[in-house]
């Protein structure tokens, strides 16, 4: 059968490579027209023809390019297939193959958050994410949690392919919101073409590069490349450098450290006491952006699931957000009127601590009518000018995502998933290197947290003394306090 099937030209050194390597969670290319797509098609044709019962999935951001790359055009699934299908032993429709003895390819797309939901607790085999650099984070990291084989069909794989199953596969260039993850785990983690075991996967990053692919012309791709991009995107895209200076401005942000949230942590509603307050970028045709802060006391707290919480005094936590954008288009605004979206702020602010709105100098300006921030006082949200420094505004928003001692500064619940998604995607300034984007979908919500940042001074004082962590327990003397203090090179610390 498998001599009927790839009477087409084999694959090339590293695509050979990725086929065959031990690791089961692989990136693989870099760079573009590398190769990636046809290792796709041609190692899940292979695989599913050869075990039986094997289910795949490809995503891409859309739908309609998934289908087009896959389904479309020279060495797509049904010319490679030709023969099988012509044969009655694949089955093809728009979205999916399926073979005689039951494997199975389907063609998805993750581009907004009923990805979720869809394909929740549903195991696949292999899941290959195309262009993943555009694709969430967020979505990766689900859809990877559901990539699983059981046992028993594990022992019927042939004897090649023992103990190389379940198998995730990214293929993508270094430019998208994902690149930042992607590097970290993958491109800056180890060593090239090194094999490491991470969680439940074998991880391994394969560079591909336009001259590792044969069947491609070279020098009319860079010829190409370099006339219809800049110098950045350019580089990242031909010589596979993942730290070209396109996207991921804020490259401190880092949502977990050695698999324990840093930057990112759970929702949590935050002590009474605490100082509170919001920032606003408004927005009409645009989206506008609302966040809410708070600023811990370095107290140990328990959030409303009864789980005690500490974090460094003077931490700031952005604990909510109101993105106001077209959920279908998020470059879109919503249009709402002023008296509109100020009432949802009210709506949307339960404490009864926090009434500071901290927002740019728009508001403040005479377009010829009344201003935009009357028509908020009217509505009971005052607004306040904040520190719009751009330059030092980065910097703190930078430093507070490093933090102090281990211990970040500025962190961002679940829960915000626009500012999430945004921060990595934040793309560096074209002249000012410690300046990012003025403008551009990822801005509203990322100049929003950077005035938000400059509302408070960060602390300078150092981790908490022996003396400070004895007043702490005498004032709750429990065993949980107690194995909170950790011994660190001879100091105590929180």
């Amino acid at each position: 059968m498998t001599e009927v099937l790839f009477r087409l030209p084999k694959p090339h050194p590293k695509q050979l490579l990725a086929f065959e390597s031990e690791a089961t969670e692989i990136l693989y290319g870099g760079a573009t027209r590398g190769g990636k797509s046809f290792f796709t098609r041609w190692s899940l044709a292979r695989w599913c023809t050869e075990i039986p019962g094997l289910q795949c999935d490809i995503f891409r951001l859309n739908y309609d390019d998934v289908i087009k790359n896959h389904m479309q055009g020279d060495f797509s699934f049904p010319i490679i297939l030709a023969s099988l299908i012509q044969a009655g032993l694949v089955t093809k429709t728009e979205r999916e193959l399926v073979w005689w003895h039951g494997s199975r390819i389907t063609l998805e797309h993750a581009n907004d958050d009923s990805v979720l939901s869809k394909h929740q607790g549903i195991p696949k085999h292999v899941r290959v994410f195309e262009e993943a650099a555009q694709i969430k984070e967020r979505y990766l990291k689900w859809l990877s949690g559901w990539v699983t084989m059981t046992p028993q069909f594990a022992a019927t794989l042939p004897p090649q392919y023992q103990n190389k199953f379940p198998k995730i596969i990214y293929t993508s260039n270094p430019i998208g919101i994902s690149a930042p993850y992607l590097r970290r785990e993958f491109v800056k983690a180890r060593p090239r073409e090194a094999i490491e075991k991470v969680g439940a996967f074998k991880r391994q990053y394969i560079e591909a590069l336009v001259e590792d692919n044969p069947s491609e012309d070279a020098q009319a791709t860079k010829a190409r490349i370099n006339q219809a991009m800049d110098a950045a995107t350019a580089d990242a895209m031909l010589t596979a450098n993942w730290d070209a200076p396109v996207g991921d401005f804020v490259r401190e942000f880092r949502e977990s450290v050695d698999g324990k949230p840093y930057n990112v942590v759970p929702d949590f509603i935050p002590p009474e006491h605490w100082f509170k307050y919001r920032a606003f970028d408004w927005g009409h045709s645009e989206p506008f952006c609302v966040l809410w802060f708070c600023v811990s006391d370095g107290e140990i707290f328990q959030d409303h699931t009864g789980t005690d919480r500490w974090f460094r005094r003077g931490c700031k936590i952005v604990y909510r957000e109101w993105y106001g954008c077209n959920p279908a288009k998020p470059a879109e605004g919503l249009g709402m009127l002023n008296k509109e979206i100020a009432q949802g702020i009210r709506q949307r602010t339960p404490e009864t601590t926090t009434n500071l709105t901290l927002t740019d100098n728009l508001p403040f300006q005479s377009r010829g009518g009344i201003l935009i921030a009357t028509e908020f006082a009217q509505e009971g949200i005052p607004l306040t000018l904040g520190n719009t420094a751009r330059i030092p505004g980065w910097k703190r928003v930078k430093d507070d995502f490093k933090g102090l001692d281990g211990y970040p500064m500025l962190v961002v619940t679940e829960s915000c998933k626009y500012l999430r998604d945004y921060i990595p995607q934040l793309q560096r300034h074209a002249t000012k290197s410690e300046d990012a984007v003025e403008s551009g979908e990822a801005t509203h919500a990322t100049d929003t947290l950077r005035l938000g940042s400059l509302a408070t001074p960060t602390p300078t004082q150092k981790a908490p003394t022996n003396e400070d962590i004895m007043r702490h327990l005498v004032k709750r003397p429990n065993m949980q306090d107690i194995m909170r203090v950790r011994v660190s090179g001879g100091q105590r610390e929180y």
